[in-house]
């Protein structure tokens, strides 16, 4: 007997099947208990990015560079949008305890997106793809020997709570038309995307740098402007996750400030600052 599991799969003009699957729903069931959001507080503190290894031949220009390379790869080959924060992610963690020469930084992002891929992905990156995107200056043996490295670093401990993990949370309990959910998700996956590529930002807990994008979106979508200050939305977003408001306020003030080096405003906001 041939099992089914009736899902709707795209098939191109040769008759294969295309490698990218059906994703999962949101459950509202498991974002709306607060066991949950209790789970992700506590996991979220042992990952915080803490300065160690002081990098004597990595520059900070450097990361910047690395990690604008590794969202482009992400972005090229359509990964989860999980894919690259926790990339970066595994990238500070490693650098923040082991020094690492200049010439092997493109080895380890490549490395990092390797891994976060697996995690994240139904159908992970291969080596041989990462090795195109690096013009063959990495190569296979490479990688897969770093791996092993990269995670016995880490403790083998792989699973790390990202912003984007608090974003249901957050939507479901912001008081927004169903059309304007989308929208402020993608955008604040585009902020937490941002905020990855600043080393800055591996300071704060990932409920913070949540809190701060999903309260950027909202602001620079013009949603709401009637109903809640962009202080008020910070308050309101903080109660929800207990974040620390001083520290919320300090990673707000921060994403603003990139957003506005790095982003165009919205029409209607341009020339605004927004206020807390």
């Amino acid at each position: 007997m041939e099992l089914l599991c009736h899902e709707h799969v795209e098939l191109d003009s040769s008759s294969q099947v295309k490698s990218r699957p059906l994703r999962a729903f949101r459950d509202a069931v498991l974002t709306q208990d607060s066991r949950v959001r209790q789970n992700l507080l506590s996991s979220e503190r042992p990952n915080i990015i803490k300065p160690g290894t002081e990098q004597t031949d990595v520059q900070p220009y450097m990361r910047r560079i690395l990690t604008g390379w590794m969202l482009q790869v992400c972005e090229d080959q359509k990964c989860e949008e999980e894919v690259f924060p926790l990339a970066v992610h595994y990238l500070d963690r490693y650098m923040s305890q082991n020094p690492v020469r200049k010439c092997h930084l493109q080895l380890l992002g490549t490395v990092c997106m390797f891994l976060a891929s697996k995690l994240r992905e139904s159908f992970p990156l291969s080596a041989a793809k990462l090795c195109v995107y690096t013009d063959h200056a990495v190569t296979v043996p490479e990688i897969l020997d770093w791996e092993v490295l990269v995670v016995s670093r880490l403790n083998w401990d792989l699973a790390s709570v990202l912003p984007s993990d608090f974003l249901e949370l957050l939507l479901q309990a912001l008081p927004l038309k169903a059309q304007n959910h989308a929208a402020v998700r993608r955008h604040a996956h585009s902020y937490i995307a941002l905020s990855a590529t600043e080393l800055k930002f591996s300071l704060f807990t990932p409920s913070a740098v949540a809190c701060s994008c999903v309260t950027a979106a909202v602001v620079r979508l013009n949603i709401q402007k009637n109903t809640f200050t962009t202080d008020g939305l910070l308050q309101l977003l903080r109660n929800i996750l207990d974040v620390d408001m001083t520290s919320l306020r300090e990673c707000f003030s921060a994403l603003d400030e990139t957003i506005n080096l790095t982003l165009p405003a919205p029409p209607e906001l341009q020339g605004q600052d927004v206020p807390l």
